[in-house]
């Protein structure tokens, strides 16, 4: 019995010294801020791989290398987009951009620094499936035939767009850790009280 009283009052004391010499920049405190940023960071890359794959590919097929952002811009102007010139590039890219920036963020806020990176990716490649699926079946077919005409001529190159944006979700839970890091390294060492 008096075996286990000093096993317990060690542990204790044990536990009472963490406590006390424990460095506060060990635990970093939870951020929405780092989240949020981590998802935009992701949108925005998922947003350039996306948009620079498919308008490298329309350019090497001779379809001009605007044209996939043109062809977004038809969700506004129609057909007209393809004729509207650096207004329906500009506004192509808003929409992209405006899309991809508020799925990353989304994305951000479901993920957190423990999360794993292999999971974050296959969520991430799941989602830029599903919205292909989505783009084929019900959008470009209901409010954007005249892109729905232009991808008609690249579909490989499309869904490998949409597999890009994926992975580059997929790396959120990464950024979020890295934005971590530097919260951790810049909170200053909380004096103790004694």
């Amino acid at each position: 019995m008096a075996v286990n009283l000093d096993a317990e009052a060690g542990l204790a004391g044990l536990i009472e010294a963490m406590a006390t010499n424990s460095d506060t920049r060990a635990l970093p405190s939870f951020s929405w801020g780092e989240k949020l940023a981590a998802g935009a960071i992701a949108g925005i890359l998922a947003a350039l791989l996306m948009t620079d794959s498919l308008m490298a590919y329309s350019d090497a097929i001779g379809a001009g290398v605007w044209m996939p952002l043109k062809t977004l811009a038809g969700l506004v102007y129609g057909v007209e987009a393809l004729l509207a010139g650096a207004l329906a590039i500009s506004t192509g890219a808003g929409i992209q951009l405006g899309f991809s920036v508020a799925l990353g963020i989304l994305f951000g806020l479901a993920v957190s620094r423990r999360t794993s990176v292999i999971l974050a990716l296959f969520a991430g490649l799941a989602i830029g499936i599903a919205i292909w699926a989505a783009m084929e079946l019900y959008v470009l077919p209901f409010w954007d035939p005249t892109m729905e005409a232009r991808i008609a001529l690249m579909p490989v190159a499309y869904f490998v767009a949409h597999v890009l944006f994926g992975i580059a979700l997929g790396i959120t839970p990464l950024l979020v850790r890295a934005l971590s890091r530097r919260h951790v390294r810049e909170t200053p060492r909380m004096e103790r009280v004694q």
